[in-house]
């Protein structure tokens, strides 16, 4: 009788362990294709002021560079004079000296110990 209990109590356990786990299971779990997740690219926005283009080597460099509002929390950090590299489609000559621009990155086109970014996108903000 006392076996006949246990087996009982253990049957109990593991149907209730396993109703557990497919709830913890299923709340885990989303609807999202897997291989979307895996394209998405991590793009950050970031803004400063026209310090000097150079046509030769397609570049512009920018002073007081920061991370936009949207792509930052908290208080704004100066992180200093960029090289960016923008797009073909962009042209430098609307790359005026003193001009505010803002320009998209993806995150993994970063040098931070040469301080050399490759824009997907730049804006003339005025």
């Amino acid at each position: 009788m006392v076996y006949a209990i246990a087996l009982g109590a253990l049957i109990l356990m593991g149907v209730v362990t396993t109703a557990i786990i497919n709830v913890v299971k299923n709340n885990q779990s989303s609807t999202t294709d897997i291989r979307a997740k895996a394209g998405v690219v991590n793009t950050l926005k970031l803004t400063g002021t026209v310090d000097s283009t150079d046509d030769i080597a397609g570049t512009i460099t920018v002073l007081n560079v920061q991370f936009a509002d949207e792509s930052r929390s908290g208080k704004p950090v100066n992180y200093g004079t960029w090289s960016v590299t923008p797009p073909a489609t962009f042209s430098l000559s609307s790359a005026i000296p003193g001009t505010r621009i803002s320009f998209t990155v993806n995150s993994d086109s970063f040098n931070v110990s040469t301080k050399q970014v490759v824009a997907a996108q730049v804006t003339v903000l005025q």
